[in-house]
Order: structure tokens, then C-alpha cells, then sequence
């Protein structure tokens, strides 16, 4: 079964996934869906409460979120968020804390056995990668998770930092359609 987000993807998903999930599942976010801007305030305040940790910016990122996506109707007039996190940013908050330095997990950055292989890096953001892999003569055991709240646009960006291709968010959907398991990305990976 493909690993898809029951969130809505968009901005902020990533902190529900961060922050919430570690001490409940993300149905009891969902079943406050519908709440107002005013509702999914005092749920977050209640939290931190709880001893939920959030910095000022990624508090006002997850409420922004929460507003936007699970209230009632979307939210007219909200203040525009930061600009859109380019390729490097989202690969520095998603991906390095794994990858760089290659201890548990092959590295990414730089590797130009990537590069003709954009769809490839798609499919491993999107759907995370299961079973040995052997990577520069090393072999690495763990397995990837899947990171089903990306949007499109956020995975394409991380695909053009790895790989430098013209890849874009029809792409990266494309791709996510393909409903593959973590164990199907790393059976159909190109060898260098």
C-alpha cells in the first residue's frame, strides 16, 4: 500500500507530523478539524501546556497551517507566510539530519549518480526506501520513511537541489501516483 499523508499537504504539515504525532495519533488532529483560527489557538495553547515545544516561528508556521488547511473554510486575509524554502532549506529540514555525514543513511548531496535520475529521488522522498542498499562500496540496512506530507512543489525542489533536472510539481504528482511501496522504490533504483 502507497504511503500517503491523511493531512492536507501544504506548509506547516511537516511540523503536525513533527510535533503531534509524537505523543498522539494524527486522528486526534483530524477530529479537531473544523475548528476556527480562534479554536486551533487554544488547542495549541493547551498543548504547550502539555509541555508541547515550539519555537515563536514554528508556532505561528503550525497555526498558520492548522487555520488553513483544517478549519472550516479556508481562511481569507491571512497574512502570507515566508517565502517558499528553497530546494537546499527543505533538504536541510528534511533530509541532511539523516544523510549528511552517512552514518546510518548513504549521502545525498553531491552524488552524481543522482542526477540522471530525478524520478528515482522522487520516489524515495515520497515513498521512503526498505532493504539493503550498497552505496559508493558501503552497505547501508536501515530503511527510509516516507515524507507523504511534501507537497509537490516542496518535492521537486528538494529533486532539482539532488539532481540539478528540470523537475517540477506535475512531476513529482506524477510520480506520487505511482503508489509504490518503500521496498518497490528500492527493487526498481538505477544502479550507477
Amino acid at each position: 500500500m502507497a504511503a500517503t499523508s491523511p493531512l492536507p499537504a501544504g506548509p506547516g504539515a511537516e511540523l503536525v507530523y513533527r510535533h503531534c504525532s509524537g505523543c498522539h495519533a494524527l486522528t486526534t488532529v483530524l477530529a479537531a478539524k473544523g475548528s476556527d483560527a480562534a479554536g486551533w489557538e487554544r488547542i495549541l495553547h493547551s498543548m504547550e501546556g502539555y509541555g508541547l515545544p515550539l519555537e515563536p516561528e514554528e508556532r505561528q508556521r503550525l497555526l498558520a497551517y492548522l487555520t488553513q488547511r483544517l478549519s472550516p473554510e479556508p481562511q481569507r486575509g491571512v497574512a502570507a507566510g515566508p517565502a517558499a524554502p528553497t530546494g537546499a532549506d527543505l533538504y536541510a529540514r528534511h533530509c541532511a539530519g539523516c544523510h549528511d555525514g552517512g552514518k546510518d543513511a548513504p549521502p545525498l548531496a553531491g552524488r552524481s549518480d543522482l542526477k540522471a535520475h530525478p524520478a528515482y529521488v522522487a520516489q524515495a522522498v515520497l515513498f521512503g526506501v526498505a532493504g539493503e542498499l550498497m552505496v559508493n562500496g558501503r552497505r547501508y540496512r536501515g530503511a527510509m520513511e516516507p515524507l507523504p506530507y511534501l507537497d509537490g512543489e516542496a518535492v521537486a525542489r528538494i529533486v532539482q537541489f539532488l539532481t540539478s533536472a528540470d523537475f517540477d510539481a506535475r512531476a513529482a504528482a506524477a510520480e506520487r501516483g505511482r503508489g509504490w511501496t518503500p521496498s518497490l522504490v528500492r527493487l526498481f533504483r538505477p544502479l550507477p
